[in-house]
């Protein structure tokens, strides 16, 4: 079974908004003081923090009894993603609410949402598009989170759904970047120009209004921000139904990419340019999109070594050398440099560093 979340909008009232803005606040001073009281005992163990914090939590926040233990929960799993990084998490804020099945309900039939919070059980409508009546349509969901984004309350619900493998073989390969923000093995290729112009332009804005130093300008800016990110997300969903159409197209079954999750800590030693622009690759969003679409059509998406792909001749498996979009092997000639580091990808990277092909002088 694969999972999916479902965003919606939650259409609330004054009383509604109420009750959900008293139960995250009291929901997140919970969880800060699980979080306290696991920092104290040194533990991360659910069962352990359930004896010390469920008594506690009750009495002190007023919590439901499943509210209370989705706090604990939520400490748990944040302290455990952090387990080895010498890290420890950051003060929870009021703006969501985890729930699980015996506090929540989804009514297909009148598009509403049962939740329990401080001040009683409430029912509250959605605003459905026809992209959630579809994803939502029979289902029965049993978990989901309660999320506060400026004035506005939305329901995050997770559903589950089986995927049908297609009766297909062969791999995908499909290489990200800047300059072109996707290339595939196929020859599907997507341009960067528009995003970096894009970027440049709202960095430029962005430090015109931080050298005024106005009190006033920060809400500008956190609107741009807003703003910068919704539009990069919607490319990302859009871009990523296309990658997967284009397997689904060539009857791939499985979709191959780089591991590019320490790309950022690899480019501290980069010029501020080349740094902002990594930064502001959100190529981790595009993958989780590209994951969660191939797994509805049962596309495996599978992660390789992003080490010598793109200095690897996918004809010989010899290293070459890049020159912008140019890539050069002595031995099989030139080829554009992200086709070809999208057909190395598909198969399956570069395992170890490649011999290096060298002219040799004849005397």
């Amino acid at each position: 079974m694969e999972t999916r979340t479902i965003c919606c909008k939650l259409l609330t009232t004054p009383t509604i908004a109420d009750a959900l803005k008293e139960t995250s606040e009291r929901f997140s001073d919970a969880c800060n003081h699980i979080l306290k009281r696991a920092i104290e005992e040194k533990t991360h163990n659910a069962i352990k923090l359930h004896k010390l914090c469920y008594a506690e939590v009750r009495e002190l926040f007023g919590l439901s009894a499943n509210l209370s233990v989705r706090a604990i929960r939520r400490v748990v799993s944040c302290m455990t993603k952090l387990k080895g990084k010498r890290k420890q998490p950051k003060k929870f804020s009021p703006k969501s609410i985890d729930y699980d099945a015996r506090i929540f309900t989804y009514q297909e039939q009148d598009e509403t949402v049962s939740l329990t919070t401080t001040k009683g059980r409430i029912r509250v409508p959605m605003i459905l598009g026809e992209h959630q009546r579809k994803s939502l349509k029979g289902q029965n969901p049993t978990s989901a989170t309660v999320i506060k984004k400026g004035e506005d309350w939305y329901i995050h619900i997770v559903v589950e759904f089986s995927a049908v493998p297609i009766d297909g073989n062969g791999v995908i390969g499909i290489d990200l970047g800047i300059n072109n923000i996707a290339t595939t093995s196929t020859g599907f290729q997507v341009e960067g120009k528009a995003r970096q112009d894009f970027k440049k332009k709202r960095a430029r804005v962005r430090a015109s209004l931080q050298s005024k130093g106005k009190q006033s300008t920060k809400k500008v800016l956190k609107k741009l921000s807003g703003y910068e990110n919704r539009r990069i997300k919607h490319e990302n969903h859009v871009l990523s139904r296309q990658l997967v159409e284009e397997a689904k197209r060539h009857n791939y079954g499985i979709i191959r990419m780089e591991q590019l999750k320490d790309i950022r800590i690899k480019t501290k030693t980069w010029n501020k340019h080349l740094n902002r622009m990594v930064a502001g690759w959100s190529f981790y969003q595009l993958q989780q999109f590209v994951e969660y679409k191939a797994a509805a059509y049962g596309i495996a998406v599978e992660f390789v070594n992003p080490a010598y792909t793109s200095q690897t001749c996918h004809h010989c498996l010899k290293l070459g050398s890049r020159n912008g979009e140019r890539f050069n092997c002595l031995t099989c000639g030139e080829e554009h440099a992200d086709v070809n580091a999208s057909h190395v990808i598909a198969l399956g990277g570069a395992a170890c560093k490649p011999a290096r092909i060298s002219i040799r002088k004849d005397s």
